[in-house]
């Protein structure tokens, strides 16, 4: 008899494509993981009881008479199917309620999964927006350092090909190197002095043209390490730790803009002629789109704007407009801040229930 019951559940097990258990044990329910449907015809009275109070449900009644407890997940029938009309009854209670719990399994799954998926595409979006922005900046990085990287590469080799010439050679360009720079005094330079592995020329006082006033600054050292192939720049006009526009109180510290790396060829091949004419341009000359620090602020009666009369976003960290009015992100009522998402997008909104989730709490509270 139990085996007709079996190949039913097979049957609907197949049809809606849900895991269904089918147990007449105690023991068995005992050890059910809960995954899928249980379909339970107890082998005798004892088992009835013990299942009754493992798996409560609701009661279904025919004529006065329980004859089986309905649940999300099981089908407990509460009568032993031992002859034919007992077994075609059993079938008829399969038939009339097994295909409703499956669907009704196969909705709650879907649901879960939907909402499951919907949780992480949203997570996935966020770390993927963040994921492609830091590549892209780690991407630029690294492109730039290959350029910088390619250059250097370039320049080592030509400077390389230039040390292997004989020392003859070499005497004859470091005294043509000589008589070049001392064409640069005292026109440009005041003079030039050598120590150790270091040349260094002193220049006179700088002025700088800037919106119809003259910027004075005081004269800069300028100091070429030949070893190194580095340029360190001193003196000048001290303001809040800037010497320079483009050059801090520390020396090497200095802001070369777009001729950083004609600097570092000029100075690797060892061209002081045309290193030290293109510092002293340099140091002649104001980016307003690339300094260290704004050169009105070496004007006396220059009046500096505070920053608090702009508008400031807290979002972006920047100024010229207000967190309101952030293209970058929305107040979101549910997180109580600004953010990222929207309220419709936001993680944290309580989800809502749909008329028949409403009916089903109500039944459940109304069994309990």
């Amino acid at each position: 008899m139990i085996e007709l019951i079996r190949d039913l559940v097979q049957f609907y097990a197949q049809k809606f494509h849900v895991p269904l258990s089918l147990f007449t044990n105690s023991w068995e329910v005992e050890t059910w993981n809960r995954n899928g449907i249980a379909i339970v015809v107890p082998s005798d009275a004892a088992n009835a009881r013990t299942i009754t109070k493992l798996l409560p449900g609701d009661l279904v009644v025919v004529d006065d008479v329980p004859v089986a407890r309905i649940s999300k997940q099981w089908l407990v029938l509460l009568f032993w199917p031992k002859n034919t009309p007992a077994l075609a009854f059993a079938r008829k209670l399969v038939d009339q309620h097994l295909p409703r719990i499956c669907r009704q399994y196969r909705r709650e799954m879907r649901e879960q999964l939907v909402e499951s998926i919907g949780h992480c595409v949203h997570d996935r979006k966020r770390e993927l927006q963040s994921s492609i922005r830091e590549d892209s900046y780690e991407l630029e990085r690294l492109s730039l350092q290959m350029m910088q990287l390619s250059r250097k590469l370039e320049t080592d080799r030509a400077v390389l090909r230039m040390f292997e010439r004989s020392p003859e050679w070499i005497k004859a360009r470091a005294t043509r190197t000589f008589v070049d720079l001392m064409k640069l005094v005292p026109g440009t330079y005041t003079g030039f002095s050598f120590k150790d592995e270091s040349v260094t020329g002193v220049t006179h006082a700088i002025d700088i043209e800037h919106d119809g006033y003259t910027y004075k600054f005081d004269a800069y050292s300028v100091e070429v390490n030949l070893r190194q192939g580095k340029v360190f720049i001193s003196g000048g006009t001290d303001h809040g730790g800037y010497v320079h526009p483009h050059v801090t109180d520390e020396p090497s510290n200095i802001c070369w803009g777009n001729v950083g790396h004609l600097v570092s060829r000029l100075a690797g091949e060892l061209d002081l002629f045309g290193l030290f004419q293109l510092v002293h341009q340099f140091l002649s000359t104001y980016n307003e789109n690339d300094p260290y620090q704004r050169i009105e602020k070496w004007n006396p009666d220059w009046e500096d704007e505070s920053d608090d009369d702009e508008p400031y976003c807290s979002w972006c960290d920047s100024y010229g407009h207000s967190v309101e009015e952030c293209e970058s992100c929305w107040w979101c009522p549910y997180c109580d801040q600004y953010d990222d998402h929207s309220e419709e997008d936001c993680p944290n909104r309580p989800k809502e229930e749909t008329e028949e989730e409403v009916a089903d709490a109500v039944a459940e509270q109304a069994s309990a």
